[in-house]
């Protein structure tokens, strides 16, 4: 008989871009286990970049905290346990640090479970809930943080090129094919995503609208995209108002993985510390992202095709986000538009 096949479990309950950066994971565990089967918990909605993946088995949801009224919640966290008693896991991998995930993990009996490491969370019933604890990322990137998984469960990763991974089905291109004739996306263009969960995270609409006039006086056609929220398309609207060049406004008409298909084929993309950074990676596209709160080293696209330009905290003081807590007063106002140009030109010439 062959050796038992091996069910693993990857838990990340987080947004769309950390969902797409567990995919070298995913890699290391099908090149060390290629029949193993895996399964991935996400947010309900979060998991919809890898539903064409076929090393994916099975997709579980979770429902956010505040999702739900707290009767239904309990209801369906017990079914959610239930549920992932009964999958009988070999290995879990838990890669955020809600405190459900404690008791996940010990609703995966006989499995080996590691577990990422918090301060705020070294506390014995997050530590007893999983076999092992594995370190934050440090200085190191999330996608590294995420394979030191491996080692904690005793399974020694291979050396190979580690990259980000996404399948997009053929109904997908159709999709995208069918939205360029209608807007008249021929030839060269580049895609722009000006926006972030956070307000902090964003530039300024000026800026932006400077560098779309940039590369429309060169005769670039510019599309920019935004997700369906009001907030979102309102802000691409405010930055067609300071235009004096028009653009192509895709702004809540995409879906994530048509997306993903538009930045693979634009000559360039600038975007934020946001999924459509990650999609840019994803894809093998160059371009230009934008950081301020967050970590680049943590949090930068996993591509050295995307250069990552950090306001970083020297800069003077914000009137508008100077104010704001701890990391969130690095804000991006500072970044010029010249000098995102300058970084722009580096990749097209």
């Amino acid at each position: 008989m062959g050796e038992k096949r091996k069910r693993f479990l990857i838990a990340i309950l987080r947004f769309h871009g950390d969902v797409l950066l567990t995919t070298p994971l995913i890699d290391e565990i099908k090149r060390i286990h290629p029949k193993s089967i895996l399964d991935l918990l996400v947010y309900k909605g979060t998991g919809v970049l890898l539903e064409a993946d076929k090393r994916i088995n099975h997709i579980l949801e979770a429902e956010p905290s505040s999702g739900l009224n707290p009767i239904k919640r309990l209801i369906e966290e017990i079914k959610l346990l239930r549920q992932l008693r009964k999958a009988k896991y070999d290995y879990g991998l838990f890669l955020t640090t809600q405190w459900r995930m404690a008791l996940m993990g010990r609703a995966l009996r006989n499995a080996k479970t590691a577990a990422v490491d918090d301060i705020k969370r070294r506390k014995p019933f997050w530590v007893n809930s999983f076999s092992s604890i594995f370190p934050e990322a440090g200085d190191s990137h999330i996608v590294e943080r995420n394979l030191s998984a491996l080692k904690t469960l005793g399974i020694e990763r291979k050396e190979e090129k580690v990259s980000l991974s996404l399948t997009i089905p053929e109904k997908v291109e159709e999709s995208i094919n069918k939205m360029r004739k209608k807007h008249s996306i021929t030839g060269d263009y580049c895609v722009f995503h000006p926006v972030s969960r956070r307000d902090s995270k964003q530039w300024t609409k000026e800026a932006f609208a400077h560098v779309v006039d940039h590369y429309r006086n060169q005769g670039l056609p510019v599309v920019i995209t935004s997700g369906p929220e009001d907030t979102e398309r309102n802000y691409l609207n405010d930055i067609a108002a300071i235009t004096k060049r028009d653009f192509i406004n895709l702004g809540g008409k995409t879906s994530l993985l048509e997306l993903a298909v538009l930045i693979r084929d634009a000559k360039f993309f600038l975007g934020l510390d946001s999924v459509a950074s990650h999609l840019a990676a994803a894809v093998g596209t160059s371009g230009v992202s934008l950081f301020g709160p967050s970590n680049p080293l943590n949090w930068k696209p996993w591509s050295e095709r995307i250069t990552v330009i950090s306001r970083g905290g020297s800069e003077e003081f914000c009137q508008k986000h100077g104010h704001l807590e701890g990391k969130y007063k690095n804000c991006l106002c500072y970044i010029s538009p010249e000098r995102v140009i300058e970084e722009i030109d580096k990749i097209i010439i």
